[in-house]
């Protein structure tokens, strides 16, 4: 194996990144070529290569950060950690940041996310959870030993501490039923709640059955076939299954409520349900622990943001994603001083939840506060 310190690796860490950013332009450029009223917009000189530019910058930046560094790995003996896990993680998050940038770069221009981008986002997302739970993020647990002091292994954060952990009473997978009936239902959930069809009926109509022409569909019938085989196998593929599905649903309860709290506070809808849908496919790659804190890093970066453009442009109207998007970069990025801080409160199930209840109060407040401020500044 390619040392990742060598020549060769740098070369195809660089082709990789050039490779995702042009995916990225590619796949953004339909969405981003009409106005609101339908009219051709051209695209801004220049930008599709300072894009690519700035992902091949990115994807080397963060292989020496993640793979040569080291720098995301807790603390401690870090030598027991492989190449492998290091170098299958860095895959996982070039793909969610090229995610992150197609929908920043969508709802910057156009105020939404589209499902073209969610959708198959945390369908990759719980793929590569399940495949590879080595992805997740890293820290290390306690081993208790009787002759000697706890023993500190590495792993990686699943849905109750480590992925190695115990799972709660019921979701075990088989013969465990409710486990499965647990997966099945917030799946289906955010299928029903964060999806919309694809086709229109009188597209879908002329062809084949419409329940075959509608991706919608098609990805309703994989995501069960594929969560029925994860239950039927267990392993660590099927914890790996539920740490992204719980942070699908924590991700997305926690927009949706700010969205609420926000919308009443403003006496208007203050948010899209694209930010819903962004934060879940957020959660399927990283569970709902770096979530929460995500969503906390998304508040204050979205309140910055949003005094720098009225300063600067005079703008009140601003999309929330992007804030999200950063948030949850910088949650990945800076993971291990974030969680050898935070990683106290996730153990006191009160204390966590007054942090989540803070997140949503905290955005709703300072949105009231800035709609009261809004006028004086504009």
């Amino acid at each position: 194996m390619i040392a990742p310190h060598d020549p060769l690796a740098w070369g195809v860490i660089a082709v990789a990144g050039a490779v995702v950013g042009r995916l990225v332009i590619v796949a953004v450029a339909p969405l981003v070529a009409f106005d609101g009223s339908g009219r051709p917009v051209p695209p801004a000189a220049g930008f599709g290569r300072w894009f690519q530019v700035a992902a091949v910058l990115g994807a080397v930046a963060l292989w020496w950060w993640e793979v040569v560094a080291r720098a995301q790995l807790p603390p401690g003996d870090v030598s027991a950690v492989g190449a492998a896990p290091l170098v299958a993680r860095y895959a996982a998050h070039l793909i969610l940041f090229a995610l992150l940038a197609a929908a920043s770069w969508v709802d910057l221009r156009h105020r939404v996310i589209p499902d073209v981008i969610t959708m198959p986002g945390v369908l990759a997302g719980l793929i590569c959870v399940t495949l590879a739970p080595g992805t997740l993020l890293p820290i290390v647990v306690e081993v208790p030993r009787s002759f000697a002091p706890p023993l500190l292994e590495p792993d990686v954060l699943g849905l109750c501490g480590g992925l190695r952990a115990a799972l709660p009473a019921g979701l075990e997978s088989q013969p465990a039923w409710t486990g499965l009936a647990a997966a099945l239902a917030v799946f289906i959930g955010w299928w029903r709640g964060c999806t919309a069809p694809f086709l229109e009926p009188s597209a879908a109509a002329a062809g084949p059955p419409a329940w075959l022409c509608e991706p919608r569909n098609l990805a309703l019938v994989a995501g069960i076939l594929g969560i029925v085989a994860a239950w039927w196998h267990g392993g660590p593929g099927w914890r790996g299954l539920l740490t992204g599905l719980a942070g699908l649903v924590v991700a997305s309860g926690m927009i949706w409520l700010t969205r609420a709290g926000a919308s009443r506070a403003l006496g208007r809808e203050a948010m899209g349900l694209g930010d819903v849908t962004l934060m879940a496919m957020v959660g399927s790659w990283l569970g709902w622990q770096a979530c929460v804190l995500a969503c906390f890093v998304g508040v204050f970066v979205g309140l910055a943001h949003g005094v720098l453009q009225v300063i600067r442009h005079r703008e009140s109207e601003l999309p929330f994603g992007p804030s999200l998007c950063l948030g949850a970069a910088a949650v990945v990025v800076a993971w291990r001083p974030l969680w050898a801080r935070a990683a106290v409160s996730f153990e006191r199930p009160l204390e966590m939840a007054a942090v989540i209840v803070a997140v949503i109060g905290l955005t709703a407040v300072s949105l009231m506060v800035w709609r009261r401020l809004r006028p004086s500044l504009g």
